[in-house]
């Protein structure tokens, strides 16, 4: 199966995926590094760039995962210098929308996880589309976060109305608004 434009749900991943790198890159554009480092009591003495770098490592392991078949999440290098230096997430942002407006498959994935300390890794099979899925729940939910430590602590930020909210919240709105 290739993602192509006449493929208009495969589309539809690539576009929400680049939205969404795009909603996040606009907010570091908005951040200086300190800002963006700065560990924060509401959110248990992390910082909005550790929540940035987690899910860029997230995206940037599936793009491991779609050059050697194998997407395993728990190996994310949590990079000190992406979640400290906004310039530096702001790059990885282009580079993950490049890569990801350039996916032309839906390649077959082994999934390997393990929720245990010591064993065995389970594996699954999943693909590219069902990981583009998973990250994009994932960076909602990160985003939604980071949305209340901005409300909070970074008032003069603003984001997309939308940032931080599922998908499928904005379409329900959207329907009750339209009534």
């Amino acid at each position: 199966m290739y993602i192509e434009s006449s493929n208009p749900q495969s589309m539809q991943l690539i576009n929400t995926t680049n939205e969404i790198l795009n909603q996040l890159s606009d907010l570091c554009s908005q951040l200086t590094s300190e800002e963006y480092s700065r560990d924060l009591s509401l959110l248990l003495d992390n910082s909005i760039g550790k929540h940035i770098r987690h899910i860029i490592e997230f995206y940037d392991r599936l793009m491991l995962g779609m050059e050697n078949g194998i997407v395993n999440y728990d190996h994310r290098k949590h990079s000190l210098v992406l979640e400290t230096k906004v310039d530096v997430a702001l790059e990885k942002l282009q580079e993950l929308s490049q890569w990801v407006s350039g996916i032309q498959n839906n390649s077959v994935l082994e999934m390997q996880v393990s929720y245990a300390q010591e064993g065995e890794k389970h594996r699954l099979n999943t693909n590219v589309e069902r990981e583009l899925v998973y990250n994009i729940e994932h960076a909602i939910h990160h985003m939604a976060i980071i949305r209340i430590a901005l409300q909070q602590e970074f008032v003069k930020v603003k984001v997309d109305n939308n940032f931080g909210i599922a998908y499928s919240t904005v379409k329900f709105r959207d329907d009750q608004c339209a009534r």
